[in-house]
């Protein structure tokens, strides 16, 4: 099997978690943090899903699994501590769905890397379950160096980007402006507002 590395939009998306544990309890923060509907499906909950559970975080079905709990989800996760129960939610998941089996992962279809994010940037690794230790491990050492004020410079690209996709700059000017911004000399504040005071001056007509 060849995995793919993808970037999903789940903004309003069901995603539906069967499990009460960490697992179930770290996706649930993944899904809330990117706009999902969650549903959580298990007879007993961990202390942090107890309290998100009161503050009607998600939606809680307090009971053991059935394949109807998962009929309109477009994502689920299998994260109970039962092996044959996580196969049999992969078993039943919808055709269309995004499957993920907290304890073997190929079962299904989808993987969920180590990844960081400031801003704009993300960057995620996995080594495809071979150890997940160890991509913790090269993401944090990744977050050391692509830091806040690397976040702050993406934002900076992100700004140029859209100002050289106007009219007024031709397909060549883009693209070696493009290249030049990745320049170090760009990382410095007063260099990116150089930069933006020209492609601003050039929509209006007056740079030279």
């Amino acid at each position: 099997m060849v995995w793919v590395p993808v970037m999903v939009n789940l903004d309003g998306k069901q995603a539906v978690v069967i499990g009460g544990g960490k697992v179930a309890a770290r996706r649930f923060r993944l899904f809330q943090e990117a706009g999902a509907c969650v549903t959580v499906v298990s007879p007993h909950l961990n202390d942090e899903l107890q309290v998100l559970a009161q503050q009607h975080a998600f939606i809680w079905k307090q009971k053991t699994f059935e394949p109807e709990d998962i009929r309109e989800a477009d994502v689920v996760v299998a994260a109970t501590n039962d092996p044959e129960t996580n196969s049999r939610i992969v078993a039943h998941a919808p055709a269309q769905a995004l499957v993920n089996d907290a304890g073997h992962a190929r079962s299904g279809n989808l993987a969920f890397p180590a990844f960081f994010q400031k801003g704009r940037l993300s960057i995620s690794v996995s080594t495809a379950g071979a150890s997940p230790k160890l991509a913790s491990r090269i993401v944090n050492e990744l977050s050391r160096h692509y830091d806040t004020n690397y976040a702050q410079y993406v934002d900076f690209l992100y700004e140029c980007r859209q100002l050289l996709k106007q009219p007024q700059f031709s397909a060549s000017e883009k693209s070696e402006w493009l290249e030049k911004l990745l320049g170090e000399a760009y990382r410095k504040p007063e260099k990116q507002q150089e930069a933006l005071s020209f492609f601003r001056s050039r929509m209006q007509g007056t740079a030279h």
